[in-house]
């Protein structure tokens, strides 16, 4: 199963069918052998059919008929278990269409279901941009190594190295070739930077995060520098070329994404608020960010990932509305941004934080 991306959540959004969708989120613990998360599973299915009992006798057919399939799914899941899985299908006594994808991050609650009259898609939206998969470079002045990271997962795909014939020079020709050699280290690490940009429009990646020296870093950027291709991040200046592409350089590739992360998150909050107090550009809290949604203003929406994780905690939700006792009502924001092509951002750590006197929302408008 394909990691969920943006693309896939606006195709759910539009995704109505006659009698509903049960939505289901599951994380797995990598160190839980035990399988706890099938008893909450069964329990979190168990509260949606139960909300159902007023319903027609076909309602709760349909509805059970449902249930018993995402059990059947998961009943034999003794294959090597993703982070997480996600679905959304169609109630139906028999058959109906189904979607899932394996995320690479585990949903911010364990396990939970609901159904609604469409998918509930704000969870997905922080597991497809947070979980996505990016490059990774490593350089120095004469090799550079490039991975695809995800959270939990590092692949080493390319290990370029300049070659550099030594041979004996005077002591009035040392300076000529110092000066070659310094030519050839910045003609090889620009064309590793334009093979970088080549592999991640192939790999659809959304960013390279690089790590070393900045002179290193400068010629790699010239090389990856076009119209179509993801901005290139500095992670660290740190000499990381040697390291052994093992769990611990997977979890220093880690926090450096998760650190850029909030620093962009960061800058772009600062900026919708700042529009947002100037009466320009800028909206903040639900009533003015949606008020802007509905007239097709947003060019980026920004809200509190838990929000997004508390989106799908009751066992029923209507079509327009989720009861999230107090919190931003994330569903009809997420589903009226999606079908108007802004921007989302799902924030953490001190980004959300800086939402939280305006109610978790803000967004930066068109006009």
């Amino acid at each position: 199963m394909p990691h969920p991306t943006y693309d896939d959540a606006r195709r759910l959004v539009e995704w109505r069918p006659p009698h509903g969708v049960v939505s289901v989120y599951v994380g797995f613990d990598p160190a839980d052998r035990g399988g706890a998360w099938r008893t909450e599973l069964r329990n979190a299915l168990a509260k949606v059919l139960e909300a159902r009992n007023g319903g027609s006798h076909g309602e709760r057919a349909a509805l059970r008929g449902t249930i018993e399939r995402i059990e059947d799914r998961f009943g034999n899941h003794d294959r090597s278990l993703p982070r997480g899985e996600v679905g959304f299908v169609e109630v139906s006594e028999r058959g109906g269409g189904d979607h899932w994808w394996a995320p690479h991050l585990a949903p911010e609650a364990d396990v939970c279901a609901c159904v609604a009259e469409r998918p509930v898609v704000s969870p997905l939206l922080y597991l497809a941009e947070h979980g996505c998969p990016r490059g990774a470079g490593l350089l120095s002045a004469e090799r550079v190594r490039l991975f695809e990271w995800a959270p939990g997962t590092l692949e080493e795909l390319e290990n370029w190295e300049l070659t550099v014939r030594g041979q004996a020079v005077s002591a009035a020709g040392r300076d000529r070739f110092d000066d070659r050699l310094a030519d050839s280290r910045e003609r090889f690490l620009t064309e590793c930077g334009r093979q970088a940009a080549r592999m991640a429009k192939e790999r659809r990646w959304q960013q390279i995060d690089v790590f070393g020296a900045a002179d290193n870093v400068r010629c790699f950027r010239q090389g990856a520098a076009g119209v179509d291709s993801p901005p290139v991040e500095v992670g660290g200046e740190a000499d990381l070329i040697s390291v052994a592409a093992d769990a611990k350089l997977e979890a220093r590739i880690a926090e450096a994404a998760r650190r850029l992360a909030v620093e962009r998150d960061c800058a772009l909050i600062e900026r919708a608020l700042e529009e947002a107090r100037g009466g320009t550009r800028g909206a903040a809290g639900q009533q003015e960010t949606l008020a802007a949604l509905d007239e097709g203003r947003v060019s980026h929406l920004v809200v509190d990932a838990a929000h997004a994780a508390a989106a799908c905690s009751g066992p029923v939700i209507a079509a327009e509305r989720a009861p999230l006792d107090g919190v931003v009502e994330l569903e009809p924001l997420a589903g009226r941004a999606l079908t108007s092509s802004a921007k989302i951002s799902t924030v953490v750590d001190e980004a959300a934080e800086l939402l939280t006197s305006v109610g978790g929302v803000a967004a930066l408008l068109r006009y």
